[in-house]
């Protein structure tokens, strides 16, 4: 019986002071009539934004970074949960972004394995890095992926199998 009275007691406490709440909530207000045209009929629908969702699970291959072709082969692979993985010149790594609707956020800094590389591997790997840190702007179209750095950098990238 204690039970019942103290969960009774428990849920009259809980609805007033959920009450307060629902009160302070505004009431829902009139929209501002929306404009017709000129002409008086009915109104066009806008074009539909333009939205490109990121190629999830899918392989890209480096093509180009800074208007250079790669000398080896880069790859990236981002899921929908905005785990990647990828080879970066000398390297494997696993990292987390963030995927907006054109942006790519790196959400931790990147888990590389400790190898040694040759210095202008070294230098790919960096300016791959730099870009990849940076926030870059993306953009697909076909089968093709594009990182633009926020503090400059291109990469294009080519899908494949």
């Amino acid at each position: 019986m204690k039970k019942y009275s103290h969960a009774l007691i428990a849920l009259v406490g809980a609805i007033i002071l959920a009450s307060p709440v629902q009160a302070k909530k505004k009431s829902p207000t009139e929209a501002p009539p929306t404009e017709q045209q000129q002409s008086g009929g009915p109104e066009q629908p806008s074009a539909p934004p333009s939205y490109q969702p990121f190629p999830h699970y899918r392989n890209f291959v480096l093509t180009e970074i800074n208007g250079k072709p790669s000398p080896v082969e880069i790859w990236i692979n981002i899921d929908a949960t905005g785990h990647a993985r990828g080879f970066s010149g000398c390297k494997n790594w696993s990292a987390v972004f963030v995927i907006g609707p054109d942006r790519l956020g790196p959400k931790s800094m990147p888990a590389v394995n400790e190898q040694k590389c040759e210095p202008a591997l070294a230098a790919i790997e960096r300016d791959f890095w730099n870009i990849m840190i940076s926030g870059p702007y993306w953009e697909s179209k076909g089968d093709d992926l594009v990182f633009k750095g926020a503090k400059g950098g291109l990469m294009r990238f080519q899908r494949t199998l």
